[in-house]
Order: structure tokens, then sequence, then C-alpha cells
């Protein structure tokens, strides 16, 4: 479009009449602004640009795009470079503007900016970690989610960083190579993978890794990992399987206490017969010493026997006992005097650190001196002696919990072995000095008070026992007897 200096339309092609549907006498001698957007003045005068009279005043180039709303009130956009005519004496006496409609194209990068926004958007919010690299490992998207996962923030990765940075190298090759065979996913992807992860602090954590190639007209540019966190799922997975094992472990004794119950009372009567006819036997080789001392002996095993079928019972008892108010500092303070003169405590070293002003709890006191009775002899044992036993008592009133703890200076318990200090028979002591059932019974009485008992050794050395015990008092139930006309 040629246009005069007082804005009349000179000339045009036939590009604008058929973009406009008009013909040559529809146009000439009108004003551009009357053709061009349908205004009665000039387009200053309606607050617009008008880019003839910027190219009058100037008498330089303008090339820009420039939007407007058509009569019908429909946005279109158009590329304008207007440039100045001269006359021959180097005046302007014409402009010439040159336009090119660009409406889908504008719009298709406003659609396409919108998506972007969009997509940027979801990758920041997004609670797993992203990471987009190029094909050199140079990281092009780091995403908030892995920010937190990994400590660096994304301007550390991107502009000094690495995918080795956070990744192990070889198994960024390893997980490539995997995507790029058909044996752990679709070709280009890479199926939920366990791996790690090193975070700027140095610490190794477990993610789930899926990745995809990106490629652009069949070509590898770069590619894309999502990092899932795994330590919740893992802290969860582990405290299942533990609550399993408890669970394992309390039905095993249950149905080892309901047997061992029946076969003590059954044994009771043959051992009763045993020593009464051994008592006999003894009085009638009075005057034997061989003699006696083989029926003494007979005598000794006996006892031993009938001492493990108590046990047994004790082990097999269905309730807890009188359940009355109590001092634990009293209670363990008993327990200690009642062992403390024996020989086998005379070099041992006992500290006791126990929280005052401490509630009063609810349980079967004798019972409860009973385990402590047998963890203080274990600890000793243990010892060979000498050395020095710990007992701490706190109260941990947002859990309403006294929490004691046991702990002795002796060689420890081998890991391998921690889980079966519980069972039945299981003891590391020699031959006829244990015999296996004192832990069982303890960690029963405890189970039956509603608390809980663990053992660990700790780095440093010996053995740990952690009690806990509520404060109010409620008696876990227990099954049935199976042998019929139990107590």
């Amino acid at each position: 479009m040629v246009v005069n200096d007082d804005m009349t339309i000179d000339g045009v092609n036939e590009t604008f009449l058929k973009e406009r549907d008009l013909g040559y006498n529809d146009i000439l001698g009108k004003h551009c602004y009357q053709v061009r957007y349908g205004l009665d003045r000039p387009c200053s005068e309606y607050g617009k640009r008008c880019y003839l009279e910027e190219v009058k005043k100037s008498g330089k180039i303008i090339s820009t795009i420039h939007d407007y709303l058509t009569p019908e009130g429909e946005e279109r956009f158009e590329v304008i470079t207007v440039s100045p005519i001269l006359d021959q004496e180097g005046n302007i006496s014409k402009s010439l503007e040159a336009s090119r409609d660009v409406t889908d194209r504008i719009k298709l990068e406003k659609e396409a900016q919108r998506s972007n926004i969009f997509l940027q958007n979801v990758i920041q919010s997004t609670v797993d970690g992203i990471v987009v690299v190029d094909t050199k490992g140079n990281v092009l998207i780091f995403n908030e989610g892995m920010e937190r996962l990994t400590g660096y923030s994304a301007r550390e990765i991107m502009e000094r960083g690495h995918l080795a940075s956070f990744y192990n190298i070889d198994v960024a090759r390893e997980n490539m190579m995997k995507m790029r065979s058909d044996e752990h996913g679709p070709m280009g992807k890479l199926n939920p993978t366990s791996m790690s992860i090193i975070t700027k602090d140095g610490e190794e954590i477990p993610v789930t890794l899926s990745a995809s190639i990106i490629t652009i007209n069949e070509k590898e540019v770069g590619s894309v990992g999502i990092f899932t966190d795994m330590r919740e799922i893992l802290k969860m997975r582990k405290d299942l399987e533990e609550a399993h094992f408890q669970l394992v472990q309390s039905e095993k004794i249950a149905s080892v206490g309901k047997m061992a119950a029946g076969v003590a009372h059954e044994i009771n009567n043959p051992l009763a017969g045993i020593m009464m006819y051994a008592e006999l036997l003894r009085e009638n080789f009075i005057d034997n010493s061989q003699h006696s001392k083989d029926i003494q002996e007979i005598i000794d095993q006996t006892l031993r026997c009938k001492k493990i079928v108590s046990e047994l019972l004790e082990f097999s008892r269905q309730t807890v006992g009188k359940a009355s108010s109590f001092n634990i500092e009293q209670m363990i303070t008993k327990t200690l005097n009642l062992l403390i003169n024996q020989a086998l405590f005379q070099d041992i070293e006992v500290e006791k650190i126990i929280q005052s002003d401490m509630p009063e709890m609810v349980g079967d006191l004798g019972q409860l001196q009973q385990v402590f009775t047998n963890l203080f002899i274990n600890a000793a044992d243990a010892m060979e002696g000498k050395g020095k036993l710990n007992i701490s008592v706190k109260y941990d009133s947002s859990r309403n919990l006294f929490i004691t703890t046991v702990s002795d200076s002796g060689p420890g318990i081998p890991k391998e072995l921690r889980t079966k200090v519980f069972d039945m028979f299981f003891t590391t002591k020699p031959v006829g000095k244990g015999t296996g059932l004192g832990l069982s019974i303890s960690q029963k009485i405890i189970n039956l008070h509603g608390g809980n008992i663990l053992v660990d050794s700790p780095p440093e050395g010996g053995t740990r026992f952690i009690i806990e015990l509520p404060l109010g008092f409620v008696e876990q139930p227990d099954e049935e007897p199976v042998f019929i006309g139990l107590d």
C-alpha cells in the first residue's frame, strides 16, 4: 500500500485487494485509516500508534508486529514494514507500507507459550524429582522436587554442575544401555529401577528411577529421569516387617506356652514318683557311699527337671497376677538389694540414674521383680562377675510410658543371635547353668503388662535391654489353653 502525504491511498497490490475483498474504486483516494481499520479519524487521534506519521517525522524505516481489532471485534496480527518514498529533492512525499497477516502463527506461538508455562508449572510442582539432561550429561531442567531431594539448587547444577554431581556416572551409563534395549521396558524407556543418589551433603538416598530417551527426528538429544524418594516407603516397609515379625513371635510364644503347660503337667507326676523312690533308695543305701552318690545325682537331675517344669508352667500363665500400684524406683532398689550381697555381684559396679517425681505404675509387682532379677543376673553372668551394670529409668509423659534401660559392660550379643534371645530354651550359658526360659518368661510378663522389651549391643560394647511399660496398665488378653483342665 502506497500512502500520500495527506494519508490518502495512492495504490495497492492485488493481494491487498483479495485479502479484503475490495476493488480499486473502493480504496483509491480514501484515507488509509478508513480502509485499513474502519476509523473515521487518524489512528493517533484514537490514542493508537500511527507508523506513517512516525516514518514521516524520523525518515527511518519501521518494522514491527501490529495487533488490531477488526470491525467484527476479532484480534488480528500483522508484520508491518513502513518505508519513506523520497521525491527528486530528497523530501518524503509518500510512504510504502508492506504488511503480512501472521495471526495464525502468533496464536500458535501464544498457545505454545501457555502450554510451556503449564508444563513448567507441572514439572516444578511435582513432588518427585525431575531432571532433563542433554547427551553429554549437562542438566537442562532440575525441578524443585530434585532441589529438595539433593540439596542442590537448580542454578548450582545448571550453571556449574553436571549429572555426575548427584548420580553415579557408571550407573547412568548402565541405565542408558538398558533404555536402548527392550529388556527393561519399551525401547527408549526404563521401567522403575531401584538405585541411590548422593546429596550435596554426601548422604546416600534410596530412590526409584523411571527414565526415557528424548528424540527429535529420530535423533537422541537427551533424556528425562523421574526420581522418587523411597525413604518413607522403605521405613514403612521395615515397620511392617517388624510388626509382622512381632506378630509371628507372639503367636509362636503363645503356641509354645500352651504346649509347654500341657507337657509340664504331664511330666510333674512321674518326676514326683522318681523323687520319692530316689529318696527311699538313698535311705536304703545310706551306708554305701558309691550308691548314695549315684542316687544323689539322680535326685539333683530330677530337681533340675522340676525347675524346668516350674519355669514352663510360669511361662504358660495366661494372666497377670495381683495388680497393685507401686513406685518403680523402690521396686528396682528392692530387687538389687536381694542380689547385691551375692558373690556374683561383689566386683560389679552398679550405677542407677532414676528420674525423680515419677508417677506410680500399676502391675504385678512380683512378676516385674522376676523380670528385673533375671536381667540383673544375666548381666552379671555376661560380665563374669566383674564390670559395670547401668540402670536408668525415666518417664515419657508424652507417651505415658516408663522406659527402663539395663546395660552391662560384657562382651555383647552377636547380631545374628539377637533375634533368638527371647526364644524358648535358647541360651548362651554353659550346659546345666541356664534353661533358656528366663528371657522368654520375662518377655511374656512385659507383653502381658502391655509393654515391650528390646535388646541391642551398642557400638561401645556390652548388652542393653530397653523395657517400656505403660502408666495405665491394661492386661493384654491371651489365647485360651489348648489342654483341657489347665488352671
